[in-house]
C-alpha cells in the first residue's frame, strides 16, 4: 500500500479486523442511523453540547470518532433531501465525493505541477471543456468559489485597463464598475478588497432583474462626464433572487463599443451551458471577457468547485505577476505548467478531481438532463402558484420562484413581510422545506430553488401545500 493511503488508513490499521469493518459499515450507514432530519430545530447552544468534546488530550479511538460522526449527522442540515431547496446546490454526486476523498488521499496543493502533476492536468483539461463550450480558448484556473472568481474577473479588468497596476497601484484613476442594482453582492467584497472602494459600483437600474441597454449607456456616459473611467462591466447569468439573465450580446456590444472589460457572473447560470432546450440563454457569453461558473451548483459537484475562466488569458498572467517572488516553488524543468503563477493562492485544493469524476460518470447529455429536469419542476411550481388564491407569484426565472402570500384586505407591505418570514421560519422549524426569504421590489418574498435532480414536481407540490398550511394557522 502506497505511504499516504497508509497515513490515511492508519485509524483503522490500528483496530482489528472485527472493529475495522464494524466502523467502515458504521460510517456507510450512520447517516441512517442517526436522528437526522432536514433540521433539527436545535438552538446553537444544544447544537454545540450534542457535538463536544471538540477536543481532547488523549486518545479517544474508534468509538468516540463514531460518537462525533453521529452527533454531527444528527445537528447538520440534510441538503440530499427534496425539501432541501433554500441553496443553488444540493447534495454531492457520489462521484464527486470520491473525487473529493481522492483529493485528500494524495494532500496536495496546486502551486506546482511538481508536487501535482496529474491534478494540474486534469484542472487544465477541465478548464478546457468548459471554456470550449463558453466559446474560449482554455483559459482560466480554480478558485474558492463564485466571489472569489468575481474578484479575479475585476483584477483582470484593471490590468487590462491600467497595465503594470499589480505592481504599480491605481494612483491618480478614478475607477468604477457597472453592474446591475440585483447583482451579487460578491462584487461589493471584490470592490472592498482591491481598495477602490463600494461607492465606486454604478448600480444600473434593471427591468424584472435585466439591466436595459439605454440605461447602461447612459451610465457609462455619467461617470465619464464625472472624470471616472469604467473599468469593467459585470453582467449577470442567474441572479440570486429573480435568477434574471441579462442580455449577454447587448451588453457586450455596449462594452466592445466602449473599450470596457466584460465579466459574466454565471456562477448560478451557467450549468445552463450543458442543455440543448435552454442553451440559448447564454447567447454572447462567448464575446465576454472573462466568465464564472461555479460546478458545486447545479452539476451537482461538491462543495467548493468554481473556476474563473477568460479569454486572453495573458491578462490573467500580468494581474498574478507577483507569482515571480515565489520562483523557488516553480523550481521543476515543466514549471511552465505549474498553475500557482496565475494563482492569487498558494495554497489551493485539488478541487478540479471532483467534476473530472463527476463528469466522466454522468456525462454532458446527463448535465444537460439535470438543467432541463430542474427548469421543469420550477415551471410545474410557478403553474400551481397561479392557480391558487392564497398566493401570488411574483417572479420565476431560470429555476428561480418567488412567492408572496395574497394581502388580506387593508394589509400593509410590512404585515404581508411579517407572513413571509413566520411561513418560512415555521416550515424550517417543521422540517417540511428549507427556503429562504428575500427582498424584491421592497417587499419580502419566498424564494425557492430548484437545484438538485431530488426537488421533483412531487416535491415542490407539498411544498406549496405546506406554505398555504402554515400562514393560515
Amino acid at each position: 500500500m502506497p505511504h499516504s493511503l497508509k497515513t490515511c488508513s492508519r485509524l483503522v490499521d490500528a483496530m482489528n479486523t472485527h472493529d475495522r469493518d464494524k466502523l467502515i459499515q458504521h460510517i456507510l450507514t450512520s447517516e441512517a442511523e442517526a436522528q437526522a432530519q432536514l433540521h433539527n430545530g436545535m438552538d446553537p447552544k444544544e447544537i454545540q453540547q450534542l457535538l463536544g468534546p471538540f477536543t481532547s488530550e488523549t486518545a479517544g479511538g474508534p468509538e468516540r470518532v463514531k460518537s462525533a460522526i453521529d452527533a454531527y449527522l444528527q445537528s447538520a442540515v440534510r441538503t440530499d433531501l427534496p425539501e432541501f431547496m433554500r441553496a443553488f446546490w444540493g447534495a454531492s454526486q457520489p462521484a464527486s465525493v470520491i473525487g473529493s476523498l481522492l483529493a485528500d488521499i494524495r494532500n496536495t496543493t496546486m502551486h506546482s505541477f511538481a508536487v501535482s502533476p496529474a491534478a494540474t492536468i486534469i484542472e487544465r483539461e477541465m478548464i478546457r471543456g468548459i471554456a470550449e463550450r463558453i466559446g474560449f480558448n482554455a483559459n482560466g484556473i480554480f478558485t474558492t468559489g463564485g466571489s472569489n472568481s468575481n474578484e479575479l474577473g475585476l483584477i483582470c479588468a484593471r490590468e487590462n485597463l491600467i497595465p503594470g497596476s499589480h505592481r504599480t497601484g491605481i494612483q491618480g484613476h478614478r475607477l468604477c464598475v457597472l453592474t446591475s442594482d440585483e447583482a451579487h453582492y460578491s462584487v461589493d467584497s471584490a470592490m472592498n478588497r482591491m481598495g477602490i472602494g463600494m461607492d465606486s459600483i454604478i448600480r444600473v437600474p434593471t427591468n424584472y432583474g435585466i439591466m436595459q441597454p439605454s440605461d447602461l449607456i447612459k451610465a457609462i456616459h455619467d461617470v465619464k462626464e464625472d472624470g471616472m473611467e469604467p473599468m469593467a462591466i459585470v453582467s449577470t447569468a442567474g441572479s440570486t433572487v429573480r435568477g434574471a439573465f441579462e442580455d449577454l450580446n447587448a451588453i457586450a456590444d455596449i462594452a466592445e463599443n466602449h473599450g470596457i472589460w466584460h465579466h459574466v457572473d454565471a456562477a448560478w447560470g451557467g450549468s445552463v451551458l450543458f442543455s440543448e432546450r435552454y442553451r440559448t440563454m447564454l447567447n454572447g457569453i462567448e464575446r465576454a471577457d472573462s466568465v464564472t461558473f461555479d460546478a458545486h451548483k447545479m452539476l451537482g459537484a461538491s462543495m467548493v468547485c468554481s473556476m474563473f475562466l477568460l479569454r486572453d488569458g495573458r491578462v490573467l498572467e500580468n494581474a498574478m505577476a507577483h507569482t515571480e517572488k515565489g520562483d523557488y516553488l516553480f523550481d521543476d524543468p515543466v514549471s511552465s505548467q505549474s498553475l500557482g503563477r496565475i494563482s492569487p493562492q498558494c495554497g489551493r485544493r485539488a478541487d478540479a478531481l471532483k467534476l473530472w469524476l463527476t463528469w466522466l460518470d454522468t456525462g454532458s447529455d446527463g448535465f444537460g438532463k439535470i438543467v432541463d429536469s430542474c427548469m421543469d419542476v420550477a415551471d410545474h411550481l410557478a403553474k400551481l402558484v397561479e392557480k391558487r388564491e392564497e398566493v401570488e407569484l411574483i417572479s420565476h426565472q431560470f429555476t428561480n420562484v418567488c412567492i408572496r402570500f395574497t394581502p388580506k384586505e387593508n394589509e400593509t407591505i410590512e404585515e404581508g413581510d411579517m407572513r413571509v418570514r413566520k411561513a418560512r421560519d415555521q416550515l424550517e422549524r417543521d422540517g417540511t422545506a428549507m427556503v429562504i426569504d428575500a427582498r424584491l421590489d421592497g417587499r419580502l418574498v419566498i424564494r425557492f430553488a430548484a437545484a438538485q435532480p431530488s426537488v421533483d414536481k412531487e416535491a415542490v407540490t407539498r411544498f406549496l401545500e405546506n406554505l398555504i398550511e402554515v400562514d393560515q394557522v
